[in-house]
């Protein structure tokens, strides 16, 4: 199934007869409530088209494509209660963390984003539907109990699994590390339909280029590099992080990423104290790969596509400003595996930046358990085992 001249990874199922799906259809879908769901979406289909190009694939985000007023009204409302409310979303979100959503919510869920989803579907006629958003999980979810003979994938996105990930319909589930089956396992489903995957990334980020070609490549210093990141929402408390680093302005170069926070971007571009020639600020980017390659550390909240991506390009990361709730669990997670260093306050991140611009070996540490444990996400193993789900 995967050529491995091109994906240098350990193959998922070994010894099973290689098939290939040629003329299948597989439909991903995915939601706008934070954009890692739809960077796995595309990561994999990427990857499935570069390993078979006989299997046609489309990512679509379910909502927007369906109801896209509805959507926006409700992305906003999320963004809204995270900067606004935060204790409320974490009230919400660990209030469900073991246990499915009650019928009744995913029953209005389904009238308010997806009531044209069952036509949507007979449509595009799939054979294989892979949800990497606990929301467009439940609507397909539901289609299944009502008759419609669908092969459900979930992707789960994070490094815990929530009770809204959870329906006895999805066929297999691919999961970010091997805790999650367990996980899973205790809120009723069956151990035969989990996969410990790993979470599935751009194959750029697998790709290798020392720091100096890479900051050569973006017109950088060879000097010390710091990367800043907001997830795609440019979230968290990016403002104040670089506030801090701009301390150290004539000692190492800045870079910062504020994804599509557009008030943000304006908003530190107008900072005098960020005007400096060694602080880059930028919005939504398709240079990522080449950022990580050029920093010696990030720092960001824990997303886990944030996580997953830093992890394959073995770059020490430090954790800051977590979203409650998923990314509280996700930043527990890296921290206790010995994936990257929580930081609590601005003394602890002055003591990183000094460790930093010190050369501390502390830095080497975390990237030596970096990629010894990325060849537990090696993007083929999702590819597989989404091929071996389709292969007759």
């Amino acid at each position: 199934m995967i050529d491995r001249r091109t994906w240098a990874g350990p193959a998922l199922f070994q010894g099973e007869q290689e098939a290939r799906p040629d003329g299948k259809k597989v439909l991903i879908v995915s939601e706008n409530f934070g954009s890692g769901h739809t960077k796995a979406a595309e990561a994999l289909a990427k990857g499935i088209r570069r390993s078979n190009p006989g299997v046609e694939v489309r990512v679509v985000e379910l909502g927007c494509e369906l109801r896209p007023r509805v959507s926006g009204v409700l992305l906003y409302s999320y963004l809204s209660m995270l900067k606004q409310a935060p204790s409320l979303w974490k009230i919400i979100y660990g209030r469900h963390h073991s246990r499915a959503f009650p019928t009744w919510t995913q029953w209005c869920l389904y009238r308010t984003l997806y009531p044209r989803l069952s036509d949507y579907i007979r449509e595009e006629q799939p054979d294989l539907v892979i949800s990497t958003h606990p929301f467009s999980t439940s609507g397909i979810a539901r289609l299944k109990r009502k008759g419609n003979p669908i092969t459900l994938c979930t992707l789960i996105t994070d490094f815990s699994a929530h009770g809204s990930w959870v329906q006895p319909e999805v066929d297999r589930y691919l999961v970010p590390h091997v805790g999650v089956n367990e996980q899973l396992a205790q809120m009723g489903v069956e151990p035969g339909k989990i996969y410990a995957t790993g979470i599935p990334t751009d194959s750029r980020f697998w790709m290798e280029q020392t720091r100096e070609a890479a900051r050569h490549k973006l017109g950088l210093g060879q000097l010390p590099t710091l990367l800043i990141l907001g997830g795609g929402m440019g979230m968290g408390q990016t403002d104040r992080l670089v506030k801090v680093a701009a301390k150290w302005k004539d000692s190492m170069q800045i870079l910062v990423c504020t994804g599509h926070n557009r008030p943000l971007k304006e908003n530190l571009e107008r900072d005098p104290e960020l005007q400096h020639p060694r602080i880059r600020i930028e919005g939504f980017t398709d240079q990522m790969p080449d950022l990580m390659d050029a920093a010696d550390l990030i720092v960001s909240k824990p997303g886990g596509m944030t996580c997953s991506e830093a992890i394959a390009k073995g770059k020490p990361l430090l954790i800051y400003g977590s979203i409650p709730g998923h990314e509280e669990r996700n930043g527990r997670f890296m921290e206790e595996q010995g994936l990257a260093e929580v930081v609590a306050n601005d003394d602890e991140l002055t003591v990183w930046f000094e460790k930093l611009l010190a050369g501390d070996p502390c830095f080497d540490q975390l990237r030596e358990r970096m990629l010894e444990w990325r060849q537990n996400i090696h993007p083929s193993h999702s590819i597989e085992a989404v091929l071996n789900l389709l292969a007759p």
